[in-house]
C-alpha cells in the first residue's frame, strides 16, 4: 500500500505457470481452506456476499462473471481468493459500459470479445493480497504463503476439476456452462448447504434464460431494423418519383399562370384605355356644355337688350331668306345688321314699277330688236294670257322652340335606334333577341324582351333616355332580389352602354335607384372575400385565399364598380347631385372594398371613386351624424394608408400580383392622399384649418405609414427592377405630401410620437431624408426631382440638431451637390 509490493515474486492464481504445480497442491490447499473455514464460517459467508454482489441487470454483467459466481458458490473455500483477485483484475476497454451491436445489446461472442479479462500487474497483485489479509485475517495464510516455484507447479498440476476452473477463468469454453456448474456443485456439496445451492442454481438458470431471451430480442430487433431499412428505401424511391411528377406539374402551372397573367394584363390595359377614353370624352363634352351655356346666356342677354318695337314688329314683316355671304371670316356674325338705317328707311317708299310697265312703246314704233319666231299653237298667239308676276318665296319662320323640339325628337330617335341596333359584345347577337332567353322564376309567362317592348311603348317626353334606362335598372334589381343572376351581366352591359351613349340620362332618379343596386351587386363576392380574410372575427389571424367555389362567377363586381365610377364622373359638376350620391354610399361598403383581400383592380376603382368624395368639410360617405362621419373618416383613411405597405391577395388558383401592379396601386393611394391634402385649399398657406390636411395630420398613424412607404420605396429603387420608375414616382409624391402636411400643421404635430407608432420609425425617417437630401441624381436616383431633394433637405434640417447636421456633412465628404457629375461631363 506504500508503493512497495511485499509479494513481488508471487503471481496470479490464473498465471500460465500452473503447469509446474505438484499433484498434491490441490489437496493441501483444500485441507487448509477447510480448517480455516471452520473457525470463521460466519465471516466467510459475509465475505462471499460482499465479494460477489448480484448484478442489477443481466445485460451489464459479462458471461464469464456468471461462471465465476457459479464456481465461487460451488467451492467457496477454494475460489474466494481467486474470485476476489479475478473481480479486481477485470478491465473493460470501454469504461462507460456502453453495449455493442446495432441495438446496444451484445451477443455472447461479442460480449466476450468486448470485455476481455486481463491479468493484474505485479504491484497490483501485492496490493490486492494485502487487502485480502486485512479483510479476512489468517484464513488465507495457507494460500498467500505459497510463493515458491515448486508449490506453484504442484498447485497447478492438481486435479482436472481445478484445471477446468482455471480454463474457464481465462475465457475457455471447454464445456457448457450448466454442466460445469452442476459438476462443481456436486463435488463441493459438503461445503454449501442445499438451500444455497438450489438458490444459486435457480438464479443462474434464470440469468441464462434472460440472456437467451435478450439474444432472441436482439435478433428480432435486427430483423425489424432490416425491414425498416427496406421500407425506408421504398419510401425514398417513391418520394423521388413524386418529386419529379410535382416538378413537372409546377412547370405546367407556371406556364399556365404566365399565359393567364398576360391575358388579364391585356384586359386590364384595355379597361384602363377605355377609362381614359371616357375621361377624355367627358372633358370634351364638359367643354362643349360650357360653351353652349355661354352661348345661351349671350342669346338671352341679346333678347333682353333688344327694343320692344323690334320685338313687336318682327312677326308682322316678312322675313327674308338668309343669303350666304361670300366673304366669311370664321365668326358668327348673324347678329350684325347687314343694312344701314338709311337704306332701310328708303325701302318704306312705294316700290318701283314692274318690268311690264317700264318700257311702253307706241304701237306704230317698231321694236329695234328682231322679233322672235314663235311656234303657232291651236289657240293662237292672241289667246295667251300675260305672264304673272313672280311670287316671292316665303322663308320659314325661325321658330326657336320648334327647332329645339325637333332636335330633341331626332336625338331621342337616334338614341332608340342605337339601343335597338345594339349587339352583345361576346356573341354579336341583337339585344332584344338575347333577352328572349330570360324569364323571371316568379313570372315565367313573359320574357325580358316582352317586358322591355311593353315599357318602351309608353315612353314619351324629354326624359325618354332616363325612362328607358330605368326599365333596365328595374329588371336588374328584380333579378337580384330573386337571385336570378344569369341576365345580370347582360343588363350591366346595356346600362353601361346607355350611360356612355347619353350622359344626360343620369339624373337624380337614376342615381337614387342605381347606386344602391350597384353596391348590392358588388357586395355579393366582396363579402365572401372579407369572410376569408384575417380581419373577420370568425377567421381572425388566419391567412388563406378565397376559394373559387364560394364565389359567384355570374356577377362581375368590377363592372359594377366601373359603372359607379362613370356615374360619379358624370355628376361631379353638379354639387347637389354628387352630395346625394355620396349620401347613398354605405361607409361600411367603402371599408369592405379597401380590404387587402379584394382584387387590385377593384381597390383601384374605389380609390378613384373616393377622389370624387372630397368636399370642403367631409371626405368619403356623408353621414347624418357628425360624430359618425368623423369615425368613418378615420377608419377610411387608416385603410388607405395601410395599402401603402400591404400586399393585396388574390383568389385561390389565380397568379399572385406582380410588383408592377402593386406599385401602380400604391401610386393611386398617393394620388388620393395628395388630393385629400390639396383638394379644396387654393391658398394652403392661408387656410391652415383645411379639412383634408388636418385629417392626415391628426390621424395617429398616417404620417408614420407615409414615412415607412418612402423608406421602402427608396430601398426598392436600389434593386433596379422594371418598376423602378413607379418607385421613384411614389417617392416624389410622398415627399410632396409629407412636406405639405408638416408645413401647414408642423406646430401641432409631435413628430417623434407619430413616428414611434411603427418599428424604427424615427430611424427610417432620418435615413430616407438623408438619402434624398444627399442624392446626386445618378442612375439610381435620376428620377427624383430637384424640388423633392430640396424638400427633403428642409425637413432633415428641422429634425436634426446642428451637431448632427455637421456629422452628416462629414459623412458625405465627396458630395458636391445634385447633378455635379453631369456638369463636369
Amino acid at each position: 500500500m506504500n508503493g512497495m509490493d511485499d509479494n513481488e515474486d508471487e503471481t496470479d492464481l490464473f498465471d500460465d505457470d500452473f503447469d509446474n504445480l505438484s499433484e498434491s497442491a490441490l489437496q493441501e490447499l483444500e485441507h487448509h481452506a477447510i480448517i480455516s473455514t471452520q473457525h470463521a464460517q460466519s465471516q466467510a459467508q459475509n465475505a462471499i456476499k460482499q465479494a460477489v454482489p448480484v448484478p442489477p441487470k443481466p445485460t451489464s454483467l459479462p458471461q464469464n462473471r456468471f461462471q465465476a459466481q457459479a464456481r465461487f458458490n460451488a467451492q467457496p473455500h477454494l475460489l474466494v481468493p481467486a474470485l476476489r483477485r479475478e473481480s479486481t483484475d477485470f478491465h473493460f476497454e470501454d469504461e462507460s459500459f456502453e453495449l455493442v451491436g446495432e441495438e446496444g445489446v451484445p451477443t455472447p461472442a461479442e460480449q466476450y470479445e468486448t470485455y476481455p479479462l486481463r491479468r493484474a500487474a505485479p504491484n497490483e497483485a501485492s496490493e490486492k493480497e494485502q487487502w485480502r489479509q486485512q479483510r479476512y485475517g489468517q484464513a488465507y495464510d495457507g494460500v498467500a504463503s505459497r510463493s515458491s516455484t515448486q508449490e506453484r507447479a504442484q498447485y497447478h498440476g492438481g486435479t482436472g476439476q481445478y484445471k477446468r476452473a482455471t480454463e474457464w477463468a481465462h475465457g475457455a469454453q471447454a464445456a457448457p456452462d450448466k454442466m460445469l456448474l452442476d459438476e462443481a456443485l456436486q463435488q463441493h456439496a459438503t461445503v454449501i448447504n442445499g438451500d444455497d445451492r438450489d438458490a444459486f442454481r435457480a438464479r443462474i438458470d434464470e440469468l441464462l434464460k434472460e440472456r437467451d431471451e435478450l439474444t432472441k430480442e436482439l435478433r428480432g430487433a435486427k430483423d425489424t431494423v432490416s425491414m425498416h431499412k427496406g421500407e425506408i428505401s421504398i419510401v425514398r424511391a417513391n418520394f423521388d418519383k413524386e418529386t419529379k411528377v410535382f416538378d413537372r406539374q409546377i412547370s405546367a402551372l407556371k406556364k399556365t399562370m404566365e399565359e393567364e397573367s398576360a391575358k388579364y394584363t391585356a384586359a386590364i390595359n384595355a379597361i384602363i384605355e377605355k377609362n381614359n377614353n371616357l375621361t377624355t370624352r367627358y372633358q370634351f363634352l364638359q367643354q362643349e356644355h360650357n360653351q353652349e351655356v355661354q352661348e345661351t346666356r349671350r342669346l338671352e342677354q341679346r333678347l333682353r337688350d333688344k327694343p320692344e318695337s323690334d320685338r313687336d314688329a318682327g312677326p308682322s314683316t316678312t322675313p327674308k331668306r338668309g343669303m350666304a355671304s361670300s366673304l366669311r371670316d370664321g365668326f358668327d356674325d348673324d347678329d350684325i345688321i347687314m343694312m344701314s338705317p338709311s337704306k332701310s328707311a328708303r325701302r318704306s317708299k312705294p316700290s318701283t314699277p314692274t318690268a311690264a310697265n317700264k318700257r311702253k312703246r307706241k304701237a306704230d314704233v317698231p321694236s329695234p330688236v328682231k322679233p322672235l319666231v314663235l311656234r303657232p299653237t291651236a289657240s293662237g298667239p292672241s289667246d295667251m294670257p300675260p305672264p304673272a308676276a313672280p311670287v316671292p318665296v316665303q322663308p320659314e319662320e325661325p321658330g326657336g322652340p320648334i327647332v329645339r323640339k325637333d332636335r330633341q325628337i331626332e336625338r331621342h330617335l337616334r338614341f332608340l335606334q342605337s339601343i335597338l341596333e345594339y349587339r352583345v359584345k361576346g356573341t354579336k347577337e341583337p339585344l332584344f333577341e338575347a333577352f328572349v332567353k330570360f324569364r323571371f322564376p316568379s313570372n315565367s309567362s313573359k320574357t325580358f324582351t316582352t317586358i322591355l317592348l311593353e315599357g318602351t311603348a309608353h315612353l314619351k317626353g324629354p326624359r325618354l333616355p332616363s325612362d328607358l334606362l330605368q326599365l333596365f335598372i328595374d329588371l336588374w334589381s328584380k333579378s337580384m332580389k330573386e337571385q336570378f343572376y344569369e341576365p345580370v351581366a347582360l343588363l350591366m352591359e346595356v346600362v353601361s352602354h346607355i350611360i356612355d351613349t347619353d350622359m344626360s340620362a343620369v339624373d337624380s332618379g337614376i342615381v337614387g335607384s342605381l347606386t344602391p343596386l350597384l353596391q348590392s351587386t358588388v357586395a355579393i363576392n366582396a363579402e365572401k372575400r372579407v369572410k376569408h380574410s384575417p380581419v373577420n372575427h370568425s377567421t381572425f389571424g388566419t391567412f388563406r385565399s378565397t376559394p373559387q367555389s364560394v364565389l359567384n362567377h355570374k356577377v362581375n363586381g368590377t363592372s359594377s364598380l366601373e359603372i359607379m365610377l362613370s356615374v360619379a364622373y358624370i355628376i361631379c359638376d353638379d354639387h347637389d347631385l354628387l352630395t346625394h350620391f355620396w349620401r347613398l354610399i354605405d361607409p361600411e361598403f367603402v371599408l369592405m372594398m379597401l380590404n387587402a383581400w379584394q382584387p387590385v383592380l377593384d381597390i383601384t376603382l374605389v380609390l378613384r371613386l373616393l377622389a370624387t368624395s372630397i368636399f370642403a368639410t367631409t371626405f368619403g360617405s356623408i353621414c347624418v351624424d357628425d360624430q359618425q362621419a368623423k369615425f368613418f373618416e378615420q377608419h377610411i383613411l387608416n385603410r388607405i394608408c395601410c395599402l401603402l405597405w400591404e400586399t393585396p391577395k388574390v383568389d385561390e388558383g389565380l397568379p399572385a400580383n406582380t410588383t408592377t401592379q402593386i406599385c401602380q396601386l400604391r401610386t393611386e393611394v398617393m394620388d388620393l392622399l395628395l388630393r385629400v391634402a390639396f383638394a379644396s385649399a387654393p391658398l394652403p398657406r392661408e387656410d391652415t384649418n383645411h379639412h383634408g390636411s388636418q385629417l392626415i395630420a391628426s390621424h395617429p398613424s398616417a404620417i408614420a405609414r407615409i414615412v415607412r412607404s418612402l423608406y421602402d420605396e427608396v430601398t426598392a429603387m436600389y434593386d433596379l427592377t422594371p418598376s423602378h420608375a413607379l418607385h421613384a414616382e411614389i417617392v416624389n409624391k410622398g415627399v410632396h405630401l409629407l412636406f405639405h402636411v408638416l408645413e401647414l400643421h408642423g406646430a401641432q404635430i409631435n413628430l417623434q410620437e407619430k413616428l414611434s407608432v411603427i418599428n424604427g420609425g424615427v430611424h427610417k425617417h432620418r435615413v430616407v431624408l438623408t438619402r434624398l437630401a444627399f442624392s446626386e441624381g445618378f442612375y439610381i436616383d435620376r428620377l427624383i426631382t430637384d424640388d423633392v431633394v430640396a424638400m427633403a433637405t428642409s425637413m432633415l434640417e428641422e429634425c436634426v440638431t446642428p451637431d448632427e447636421a455637421d456629422e452628416l456633412i462629414e459623412a458625405f465628404p465627396g458630395f458636391k451637390g445634385r447633378g455635379h457629375a453631369e456638369e463636369e461631363e
